[in-house]
């Protein structure tokens, strides 16, 4: 496993500590937006919020882009209540079977119980990553359930992407803990044998 994509910790560095969230979300999504755009010269990157996050999202069919269009990173603070999940929406989210036959999920960038919903939420997730079964599985379920125990906690989420499709190939999650961003990196899809 290789290190971070991003010097995560030079952004809140000098910086006065805690910054407001807003602050640190754009910090975040201004070095994941020009590291993105480096690899991927022709996209067409968008920021929006919904259901209380914010994301980066390249539109990538706006320009003819190669790539497919896929959600590249998001923040949150994790509510005090989450609603019950639209369990209808999720069977209908379109996912077709993985070549190699390795078992992906629907997986959620801000995850539900910290208040992530669908659409630009969901993307394609290893199962034993998603569902905890893995080592990376267990160390990447305890940051989503530190997050959701704690209203208010600053939450961060990056896709990483090795081609052009819109299934990541690694995943940086991460929160602010007091005054330390921990973020950490998972492999999301691994070579077919």
């Amino acid at each position: 496993m290789t290190g971070l994509s991003v010097d995560y910790a030079a952004l809140v560095q000098g910086s006065e500590v805690p910054l407001p969230d807003a602050d640190l979300g754009r910090r975040l999504l201004d070095a994941v937006a020009e590291r993105y755009e480096r690899e991927w010269s022709n996209c067409s990157l968008v920021l929006f919020e919904q259901a209380g996050a914010t994301y980066l999202f390249d539109l990538a069919s706006a320009v003819g882009a190669a790539q497919e269009d896929r959600t590249v990173a998001a923040w949150a603070i994790t509510p005090s209540a989450v609603g019950s999940r639209d369990a209808s929406y999720q069977r209908g989210f379109p996912l077709p079977p993985d070549p190699d036959g390795t078992p992906v999920d629907r997986g959620h960038l801000i995850p539900h119980l910290s208040g992530g919903e669908f659409g630009p939420n969901i993307f394609r997730q290893h199962r034993a990553l998603n569902r905890g079964w893995s080592e990376q599985g267990k160390r990447f379920r305890a940051l989503e359930r530190e997050a959701a125990a704690v209203p208010g906690t600053f939450y961060f989420g990056h896709l990483l992407y090795e081609d052009d499709t819109a299934y990541p190939a690694e995943i940086e999650s991460g929160l602010l803990r007091g005054t330390e961003l921990h973020i950490e990196r998972f492999r999301n899809r691994f070579p077919s044998s």
